[in-house]
């Protein structure tokens, strides 16, 4: 019986051991928090003492907490007002916070202001919509103990991060693209020309994967499976957005559609690469930590998806995708209109890093 109870021990202990060596979530992330802080500081030490009583804001101030999509001033230092060297430390900061991935897509889709300026029928309107009328914001002061974060805002972006210690939030993060494919708009005029500036490696289809992805997930569904996923949802949206659009909190949506469990093995594989895609976003040690968490095990069983709107290409359509964590938002149905899209990523507990910070 006593070797049996040393034995159960032992065994124990070994457990222990291999959890203590296990990679915490901090130190999963850690490599992400020190580039983000080090870009955020050269960005600070850039810029002039005017430029940063415009940048720099309390951590403790409300406008950590405001987000929006739609074109219009923000808190912080717009890129209008940087110099050529200060706006390239502004970008490098993003780019480390969001990834190739994110950083693709947000220039991808602010190349498309002068398109959108060009569409508009008033002075007022074009002056709106411009590739640096976004706003870096800076709240508190960055630092490798105490908790910080920073924005990057304007049309169709809304950035934000939390820092602290070796822990990384990077939620709520909205996405958009107008006319997300060039080609398929049909311009003319001056939007053509303001079109065809824009370089090749911006021009493409920005939030093509996200579509495609979750499309041949839904079309690879039997009857039955259509029938828990497939909606013609009549609630109210904002900018599309069931979830809304600058909401502190956001809580589990209603009928949350079809979970992985039911899924085969096939369509959980294309589950998995769709919210691969919205991970993309993220700095490759952060996306890498929250695909652990979020895409494997019972954590992907409850992951449900649910489209809304037509399954065919060139229709309106728009889904989510949801865990026990997170929920992302897709929706290209703004006026039937296939050419704008909208996307976001928020987490029920984290947003504006408060699960790392510790407030509600």
């Amino acid at each position: 019986m006593r070797s049996s109870r040393l034995v159960a021990l032992a065994s124990a202990m070994a457990v222990v051991a291999t959890i203590a060596l296990r990679p915490t979530d901090a130190i999963a992330q850690a490599k992400s928090a020190a580039a983000i802080t080090q870009a955020a500081n050269a960005f600070v030490a850039s810029l002039t003492p005017e430029q940063k009583t415009k940048a720099m804001i309390s951590f403790d101030d409300a406008e950590r907490f405001v987000w929006q999509e739609s074109p219009g001033p923000r808190a912080g230092v717009v890129l209008r007002d940087l110099s050529e060297a200060q706006r390239k430390v502004a970008l490098n900061l993003l780019k480390v916070s969001v990834g190739d991935g994110g950083y693709q897509r947000i220039e991808a889709s602010r190349a498309r202001e002068t398109v959108l300026s060009a569409q508009q029928k008033t002075p007022e309107g074009q002056a709106l919509r411009h590739p640096d009328l976004f706003y870096v914001g800076i709240f508190g002061t960055p630092s490798t103990t105490n908790p910080w974060g920073w924005t990057f805002e304007g049309h169709h972006i809304s950035t934000h991060f939390t820092i602290h210690g070796n822990q990384v939030s990077t939620t709520p993060m909205f996405l958009g693209s107008q006319p997300n494919d060039l080609p398929a708009a049909k311009l003319e005029g001056t939007a053509l020309a303001a079109a065809q500036k824009i370089p090749p490696a911006l021009a493409g289809r920005i939030l093509g994967p996200e579509e495609d992805k979750a499309r041949a997930l839904v079309q690879s569904l039997d009857a039955k499976q259509r029938g828990m996923t497939v909606f013609s949802r009549t609630e109210r949206r904002d900018a599309d957005m069931l979830s809304g659009i600058n909401t502190r909190r956001v809580t589990p949506l209603s009928s949350p559609g079809l979970p992985a469990r039911q899924m085969n093995a096939k369509q959980k594989a294309l589950l998995v690469a769709l919210v691969e895609e919205y991970l993309t976003r993220m700095p490759a040690d952060v996306a890498a930590d929250r695909r652990r968490r979020l895409l494997e095990g019972a954590a992907l069983d409850d992951t449900t998806f649910q489209w809304d709107g037509s399954t065919d290409p060139g229709q309106a359509h728009a889904y989510i995708v949801q865990g026990s964590t997170f929920l992302i938002e897709y929706a290209q149905n703004r006026g039937n209109s296939v050419g704008h899209v909208h996307t976001i990523w928020r987490d029920f507990n984290g947003d504006f890093g408060t699960d790392i910070v510790g407030t509600r």
